[in-house]
């Protein structure tokens, strides 16, 4: 994860997108560490799971990604799951909490964002994997706005009326598994799909930068994953073509409400 991080940095971006349950923090910090790129250059994003939902478990576990980090501010924190009883395993030892109810992440968890955010320790606090139930029930109770939702996002999976009920509430949407997800068995790979490989083919880009370029058409920031050096250059250079009405069409044609990660589990499925 150091060389990753590394490479990412070299080839010139400035978005580090990590997780208290990716179990990486530290080595993100270290790598930030190596790389010697200024602090106030870089965006680190990491995300409280659902094993510290609630007000002082949140605040506890901010804390533990700060020094894992080896920063004293974080620019994007996020809620990583809705939910606490269901979601992607949790770590060894860990344990969701007893006195768990939906209000919780509202009342509790995002409390404890709102005030970090209030007094200067993140920069952005937001959501990920909220549907627009999730996000009305914030919007009723919070002091501070969520500023993005990160959800899976993808030509099988195009959220359209999400991405709009989030432009009418000034919440930025980024997307997860543009280029698709490892986390289902039915995952396949989005590069054949005839419109992309297409679009790929006129442009003389790759399949890759296409699904890239089609979600930034749409709206959407992306955070692409990968662990090649060679692909992870490739992925930043997006902004030297643009894809036709017709070609953004073509793809958006392929949503069929596929989900590919947490296993094909709809969050909104969360209460």
């Amino acid at each position: 994860p150091v060389r990753l991080v590394l490479e990412a940095l070299r080839a010139g971006y400035r978005l580090i997108d990590t997780a208290q349950v990716y179990e990486n923090e530290a080595d993100v910090g270290a790598a930030i560490c190596e790389a010697g790129v200024a602090r106030e250059e870089l965006c680190i994003m990491t995300k409280v799971w659902r094993s510290s939902h609630g007000y002082e478990r949140t605040m506890k576990a901010f804390q533990q990604s700060l020094r894992r980090l080896g920063t004293d501010y974080i620019d994007v924190y996020l809620i990583h799951w809705p939910g606490a009883k269901t979601g992607w395993p949790l770590p060894r030892g860990a344990v969701c909490p007893p006195d768990w109810t939906p209000a919780m992440r509202d009342m509790g968890t995002w409390r404890a964002m709102e005030d970090l955010y209030m007094e200067g320790k993140i920069k952005t606090i937001g959501v990920c994997n909220y549907s627009e139930r999730h996000l009305k029930q914030l919007l009723k109770t919070c002091r501070v706005k969520p500023m993005i939702n990160q959800v899976e996002f993808h030509p099988l999976l195009v959220q359209s009326e999400l991405m709009e009920f989030c432009k009418k509430n000034g919440i930025a949407l980024q997307a997860y598994a543009s280029l698709g997800s490892s986390d289902a068995a039915q995952a396949q790979s989005f590069f054949a799909f005839p419109p992309v490989r297409a679009a790929a083919e006129k442009h003389k880009v790759t399949p890759a930068q296409v699904l890239l370029r089609w979600a930034l058409e749409k709206g959407a920031m992306v955070v692409p994953k990968s662990c090649n050096p060679k692909r992870i250059a490739e992925n930043a250079q997006v902004f030297g073509f643009s894809l036709s009405a017709a070609e953004v069409k073509a793809i958006d044609a392929l949503h069929s409400g596929s989900r590919f990660a947490w296993k094909g589990l709809d969050p909104d499925t969360v209460k």
